[in-house]
């Protein structure tokens, strides 16, 4: 017999590892041999039970015909006239033998194989599995042989099943090939639908992938009205808004500081007036004459000298932690400390403001070989608590620091002479501990707002380790504007 269940080793874990589209397909194709092996074998059930019960019904019908035409011959013992009977029921389709047995049980007539005394039964009961059972060769059927409620004797037919097992051998292979057939249309079928579903599941897959590594827009170009159809219009929708956004950045930060631009991106949708104290220090480089200087040039070339030192200020802060905060004029102010915490932001300060002098220095050989005049900036530092936040009213608003120790660096910028660094006595007293510079009293000064005298110190230069790489990036920064 042929075991028509199959075993299926594919472990949960392995099933869930697969890709979606192999997945679908698995499934269904499941689906499918078992719907369509569990309606073969009901299919062939019935049909062994339909086989069964033809064989039982023709047998039976034609022992009932053999008796029915047996009553005369047998009551008038006319042996010639059973014989003939008899041979004529044998030659008969799919009948092996047929006996008629008078009322001693003595065979009166027989032609073909001797047939058994038992009336044969077709069982289409029993377990499912038995159904299927083939039966045998020949079966054997009696009727008894009556007239008036008088028994004489019986008719027995030996029924010959070989000719209804191969009809129903036919049909079963018909069966089976239908069924192959079917089954296998049906995979196709399931593979179709599985890479039509996952067809627009791995485009949805690549466009994220591309949205995470930074290429937008990462559109998909599939148009579906279904629930897929949404979902690609939704990423389609998110690639131009995270464009918009990445575009909103960078326009942000050329007109920004980088860390305030992410600071104020950070608080895009709870951003607010107001701010936080902080220790932080401020730098103010300023350029000395630049009024009548601006008066020798066109409104352009003021234009192209200011981007240039603005361009070289800012790559200054940017080198020691800081932070342009704005350009006023000819003036640019720098934090250090702020909006990201620094906890060496005096020693930043000063470093930037001595690579800034240098730097100056190094601009002015050149504008020297050039027949133009030198410029000079003056530099005035001051480190302290500082309030530091988005300034300003609901319609207009910037990021700065505001405080005492703000308008001392202003003030202190102002005292400087060209090519000074001036700071006040409390920052020269922490960096001097720290041996971070080299500095000289100025002078004393009284500036406005403050009741006591306060002490001025020129800085002169700066540790040796600082040094060496404040030299090392006048050099990198040169070269680099140079080569552009």
């Amino acid at each position: 017999m042929v075991n028509l269940t199959m075993p299926v080793n594919l472990p949960l874990g392995q099933l869930k590892r697969m890709p979606l589209g192999l997945r679908l397909a698995v499934l269904f194709a499941l689906l499918i041999v078992l719907g369509m092996g569990a309606m073969s074998l009901v299919i062939l059930i019935k049909q062994s039970e339909l086989r069964h019960q033809q064989i039982e019904d023709f047998g039976t019908a034609l022992a009932m015909q053999l008796a029915a035409s047996a009553v005369e011959p047998l009551f008038t013992d006319d042996r010639v006239a059973l014989q003939l009977l008899a041979s004529n029921f044998a030659k008969l389709p799919s009948i092996a033998g047929a006996e008629i047995v008078g009322r001693g049980g003595d065979v009166v007539a027989r032609f073909g194989l001797r047939v058994a005394a038992s009336t044969a039964t077709v069982d289409a009961g029993g377990r499912w599995l038995d159904r299927l059972q083939a039966p045998a060769e020949t079966l054997s059927f009696t009727s008894p042989i009556t007239f008036k409620g008088r028994r004489a004797g019986d008719a027995r037919l030996s029924v010959d099943t070989r000719q209804h097992s191969r009809v129903y051998r036919r049909t079963l292979r018909t069966l089976l090939i239908s069924c192959a057939l079917v089954t296998l249309i049906a995979l196709v079928a399931a593979w179709y639908i599985s890479r039509c579903v996952s067809r627009p599941i791995r485009r949805l897959l690549e466009a994220t992938a591309r949205i995470g590594s930074g290429e937008l827009p990462a559109l998909v170009a599939e148009r579906r009205t279904d629930e897929l159809g949404q979902l690609m219009a939704a990423i389609n929708e998110m690639g131009h808004g995270l464009l918009q956004k990445k575009q909103v950045e960078a326009l942000l930060g050329r007109f920004l500081a980088k860390d305030v631009a992410e600071e104020v991106l950070a608080q895009l949708d709870t951003v607010s007036i107001g701010g936080e104290r902080v220790e932080a220090t401020v730098l103010f480089a300023d350029i000395v004459g630049f009024t009548g200087m601006s008066e020798r040039l066109s409104p352009e070339e003021v234009g192209e000298f200011l981007n240039e030192y603005y361009e070289y200020f800012a790559n200054c802060s940017r080198y020691y932690s800081g932070t342009v905060d704005k350009f006023i004029g000819d003036c640019a102010m720098v934090v250090f400390g702020a909006p990201k915490p620094d906890p060496e932001h005096r020693v930043h300060a000063v470093c930037c403001a001595m690579l800034m002098q240098k730097l100056v220095a190094r601009l002015n050989e050149r504008r020297c070989a050039m027949g133009r005049p030198s410029v000079l900036v003056r530099i005035g530092l001051n480190s302290g608590e500082m309030l530091a936040g988005v300034m300003g009213g609901r319609d207009r608003m910037e990021y700065t620091v505001v405080g005492d120790s703000v308008n001392m660096a202003s003030r202190l910028c102002g005292e400087a002479a060209g090519g000074q660094i001036i700071i006040e006595q409390a920052l020269y007293q922490v960096l001097a501990r720290a041996n971070a510079i080299q500095a000289v009293p100025s002078r004393t000064i009284c500036l406005r707002g403050k009741t006591l005298p306060s002490t001025i110190y020129a800085v002169e230069d700066v540790a040796l380790e600082y040094r060496l790489a404040i030299d090392g990036l006048v050099e990198e920064m040169i070269g680099h504007r140079s080569a552009a």
